[in-house]
């Protein structure tokens, strides 16, 4: 199989599950709730991978802070 055609391939499952997902209803559900589901995720990484920082000079952070700044400049 081309890469061209695993890339047709690809984005015809793409298009399966966005036309599944626009059938589907929307599930409403408590913020606690996803979090407790994030938390449960994070859980199953290996220790290796919870405790690598792949940022360690904090620069997403940083850019968000400048970003947010933008939007809500301090008096």
């Amino acid at each position: 199989m081309t890469l061209r055609q695993q890339l047709r391939q690809r984005q015809q499952q793409w298009a399966e599950f966005h036309r599944w997902e626009a059938q589907q209803p929307p599930v409403e559900r408590a913020p606690a709730d996803i979090l407790a589901d994030l938390g449960a995720i994070w859980s199953w990484f290996p220790p290796e991978v919870r405790t690598r920082d792949e940022d360690p000079q904090k620069l997403g952070i940083q850019a968000m802070r400048a970003a947010l700044a933008k939007l809500n400049p301090s008096p």
